[in-house]
């Protein structure tokens, strides 16, 4: 299998796509979900569906609107029942949840994430920043499609490829949960422009390294670390009456911690990164081979649940902790 960073090179050649059928451009109403009545103005999509609005609504949800709006309109330009014409390269899918955004309380729910993140799009093309808020909003109570599973990586790529750094940086936080492999994106790898795949494979690197890291905190022995509840274990040999005792680590755990630290040092960018939610059950296995020690068993009665949940919850935390450098942000930034 080839490296995904070996075929960015090679985007532009499946960037083709089939020729599109020969369309005949019939100019047609919108769908029933949008109907306002008094319209001044006319809005045509790129498959030519013609959106009858006000020029007052677009004028007080958009700059772009209002600077375009203000301009004459030419003598020769096109007009439907007397309203003028704007062509607009959004489609007729797109243009209906836009603009039932500033007419509510009607809004039309797009079906997909990526539909969604199209929508984002649209309203930062046309300067709409209360209405992306509120879309935006929407996606965090859960009222709009959210990406599930492997489609982060979908979503990441169009989230980069139309600047939406919100939504490209928590689509690239759910991709580790994924290994990052061809037969997982798919066709999605088409829409990976310019650097987007390093800069999600350098982004997927920072994080395996910050969870190398934090396994450090549990080898740790001295209170209150974490790991300070399991020193005593009485099969691990004591030094003599006139030596200091050294506080170590059960045998058992300090293989499971230094197999995990091992495992992710070892572990390509493209392999998934979710051993937070794996870690419980290593933990039990590797205890499963020292059920003899009364210590180490007395203690996982006590406290074994509440260890677990803690290494559970700082190996995700430690995830959220990586952040975009400011050469990435830069990057689509100035590239958008």
């Amino acid at each position: 299998m080839l490296n995904l960073l070996q075929a960015e090179s090679a985007l532009s050649l499946v960037q083709e796509r089939e020729d599109p059928p020969t369309r005949i451009n019939t100019v047609t109403s919108p769908s029933e979900t949008f109907d306002v009545s008094d319209a001044d103005f006319v809005i045509r999509s790129s498959d030519f569906v013609d959106f009858q609005v006000h020029k007052l609504v677009l004028s007080m949800a958009s700059p772009f609107f209002k600077d375009l709006l203000s301009l004459p309109q030419p003598s020769d330009s096109e007009t439907v029942d007397g309203l003028h014409v704007v062509q607009l390269s959004e489609d007729s899918e797109l243009l209906n949840s836009l603009l039932s955004m500033l007419y509510p309380p009607r809004p039309v729910i797009p079906k997909s994430y990526d539909k969604v993140l199209y929508l984002l799009a649209a309203c930062q093309k046309y300067d709409m920043a209360s209405v992306q808020s509120s879309i935006r909003i929407a996606v965090s109570h859960g009222a709009f499609p959210e990406p599930e599973g492997a489609e982060a990586f979908v979503a990441y790529a169009i989230a980069s490829s139309k600047g939406l750094i919100p939504e490209m940086e928590n689509a690239a936080r759910q991709t580790l949960d994924h290994p990052m492999t061809f037969e997982i994106i798919g066709e999605g790898l088409r829409l990976f422009e310019g650097r987007s795949l390093r800069d999600l494979a350098s982004f997927r690197r920072r994080c395996r390294d910050n969870l190398v890291t934090c396994l450090d905190l549990f080898f740790e022995t001295e209170h209150p670390g974490p790991s300070s509840i399991w020193v005593g274990c009485p099969d691990l040999k004591q030094p003599s009456w006139n030596m200091p005792q050294v506080l170590v680590l059960p045998t058992w755990l300090n293989r499971l911690l230094s197999q995990c630290q091992n495992d992710l040092k070892h572990q390509k960018f493209t392999d998934a990164l979710d051993i937070y939610s794996r870690i419980r059950g290593m933990y039990s296995t590797a205890l499963q081979t020292h059920t003899s020690c009364n210590s180490c068993m007395l203690v996982h009665i006590k406290n074994g649940s509440t260890f677990c949940a803690e290494l559970e919850n700082k190996l995700a935390q430690v995830r959220e902790k990586v952040t975009y450098s400011p050469r990435l942000f830069k990057y689509h930034e100035t590239h958008h």
